[in-house]
């Protein structure tokens, strides 16, 4: 009886979300700061191509793209930096991202 109760209740948090599924540190981090926005989307390893960037998502809440996904994103511009996080905006204003860190550029 335990063991079913284990694995309904397993099975009830898989299916609701709210297991983790290995979200780096950095980004839980990045989540504690009040932004002041609706933060879209968190990336990390992010690699700037001209605006915009390609990096791994992480809590994309249009729920387009899963954990760990490469994503690119709109262009984008710098609002502010917190903690060594930067917010940044799409043109369009309307979407907000969170980058926890950026590869640096070939030299």
């Amino acid at each position: 009886m335990a063991n079913s109760l284990m694995k309904s209740f397993f099975e009830l948090a898989v299916a609701s979300g709210s297991l983790e599924q290995n979200v780096p540190t950095e980004v839980i981090q990045a989540q504690r700061i009040d932004w002041g926005v609706m933060v879209d989307a968190y990336l990390i390893k992010a690699a700037r191509v001209g605006q915009t960037y390609a990096a791994l998502v992480y809590n994309d809440q249009s729920s387009l793209s899963s954990n760990g996904m490469t994503v690119a994103t709109p262009p984008l511009v710098l609002v502010e930096v917190r903690e060594g996080f930067m917010l940044m905006r799409s043109l369009s204003g309307q979407d907000h991202f969170v980058i926890t860190s950026e590869l640096s550029e070939p030299r």
